[in-house]
């Protein structure tokens, strides 16, 4: 029979002739095989006999040591017969067991009997052996370790491939992650991994608050480089640019490779952009909503949850233009006309708007939501100084220093960012919001209206100019 498995059980001495039937030495020539990968062996010599072993044999007293005896394990690069394993250790076959179950968990059950630690041999009594008592080529015990963690945390022997699938569909795992983890496993189980995720992606929650940035400038001004700068600032945490934003994909597949990132970039989008990539001014509200509810969005084969907290759009056009073109007057891709609506729709989804020049920028803030609650069609600017494009071209691939002075840059905006984001949480109202709201649900009386309503005479003028308005034939 061959297996890549093998556990072996041989006496020192022949308990009753003291013949000697395996030595250390013989151990140590057989394991120099190189078709043997990972071994552990030790010595029982500790070792007494249980009541039931009394039971079994009346000869076996029960609290007497047994002889001595080896335990061994292999893992093997290769199935090979019990025959050739039998004969690098000069033994007779009935010696050497192949284990049940899954490979790589019944080799660690295998190494873990070595000491008797497990919970099952501890409560039989058996003797407990230190880790110095066990021979191996490899670091059993971190291997040991690993596995009761893995245990509390997956409840069952999980396979690598199983662990890095749970991770990603339970404990949200990103791709990267599992990536620098295992590039080999990754590569051969990406297309069930990427699928995870999104499962995974799909059932997060909505976040409960969702700001939209809108920045302009010419081209040259570094509307990107502001992006990804703020991006930056406001999740310091996360140390690497996929962690931190997703930057929308070309038309027909914007959200295509969408990992949960906490913000969204669309760079160079106008508004007409907008509204035709996300099929309608609908959509638009919703991707863009301050407090948006699960919306499930488009992509190749399948749809993904956007659970992004931020929404950073850059364009060429100009702050009013783009805001007043969401609320406007379009025509869609399959050629049907929708008129304007109401424009403070659009403006109170973006309550940041970056205006970028040369060697400045203009912070907008929506003043619907400043401290006073102001129209959500106004904006009050202010004017910082600084220019990411030169900061580029003087520190060239210096990072750490571009990293500081951009998070320098933007710091007023992350200022206004969280000032408003915690404004929001805690919902600081004033007096006067309380003694409005402190009626609401009661019952009011419904207005009469009157029986006897004279009909209004009209003259023969009067009746023609309203006939002629709404177009009403004689």
């Amino acid at each position: 029979m061959k297996a890549r498995i093998f556990n072996i059980m041989q006496y020192k001495r022949h308990p009753k002739t003291g013949e000697i039937l395996l030595t250390e030495e013989q151990i140590l020539n057989a394991l120099d095989h190189k078709s043997i990968l990972k071994y552990g062996y030790i010595l029982h010599d500790k070792d007494v006999y249980m009541d039931a072993d009394e039971m079994d044999d009346p000869d076996h007293k029960s609290g007497d040591l047994k002889p001595p005896h080896w335990h061994i394990v292999l893992q093997c690069s290769q199935r090979l017969e019990i025959d050739t394993i039998a004969k690098w250790f000069g033994i007779a076959p009935n010696f050497i067991d192949i284990p049940k179950g899954k490979g790589r968990d019944k080799y660690i059950d295998c190494i873990e009997y070595l000491t008797h630690e497990h919970p099952t041999q501890q409560k039989l009594g058996k003797h407990l052996y230190s880790d110095e008592e066990v021979h191996s080529n490899f670091d059993y015990r971190s291997l040991l370790t690993k596995r009761r963690k893995d245990l509390e945390k997956y409840g069952t022997d999980l396979s690598p491939r199983d662990q890095m699938r749970y991770d990603v569909l339970y404990t949200g795992k990103t791709l990267r992650q599992c990536k620098e983890d295992d590039k080999l496993l990754y590569m051969q189980d990406l297309e069930k991994l990427q699928k995870l995720r999104i499962a995974y992606i799909s059932e997060l929650n909505p976040p409960k608050t969702r700001l939209n940035f809108f920045i302009s400038g010419s081209g040259g001004m570094g509307k990107g480089l502001m992006s990804k700068a703020i991006a930056r600032s406001l999740y310091p945490n996360l140390k690497t640019d996929n962690d931190i934003f997703y930057i929308v994909g070309s038309k027909g597949a914007c959200f295509e490779g969408y990992d949960g990132q906490s913000v969204i970039i669309w760079s160079d989008r106008r508004s007409y952009d907008l509204l035709q990539e996300l099929n309608g001014r609908g959509n638009v509200f919703s991707v863009f909503d301050p407090h948006p509810d699960k919306h499930r969005q488009n992509i190749k084969y399948g749809s993904v949850n956007l659970c992004n907290e931020i929404n950073i759009v850059n364009s060429v056009e100009d702050p009013i233009h783009f805001l007043d073109g969401l609320s406007g007057e379009y025509t869609d891709r399959m050629g049907e006309r929708h008129m304007v609506e109401d424009k403070s729709q659009a403006y109170r989804r973006f309550p940041f708007i970056i205006d970028i020049h040369s060697d400045y920028y203009d912070l907008w803030i929506n003043d619907g939501f400043s401290e006073n609650a102001g129209s959500y069609q106004s904006y009050t600017k202010r004017r910082y100084t600084g220019s990411l494009p030169r900061l580029y071209s003087v520190c060239g691939s210096k990072t750490d220093i571009i990293r500081d002075v951009e998070n320098k840059m933007v710091q007023p905006i992350k200022n206004k960012y969280r000032e408003i984001v915690d404004r929001i949480d805690c919902g600081s109202f004033s007096d006067d919001i309380y003694t409005l709201i402190s009626g609401f649900g009661a019952e009011v009386e419904l207005p009469t209206i009157p029986e006897d309503l004279t009909p209004v005479e009209l003259t023969l003028e009067e009746e023609a100019h309203i006939r002629n308005l709404f177009n009403i034939a004689d």
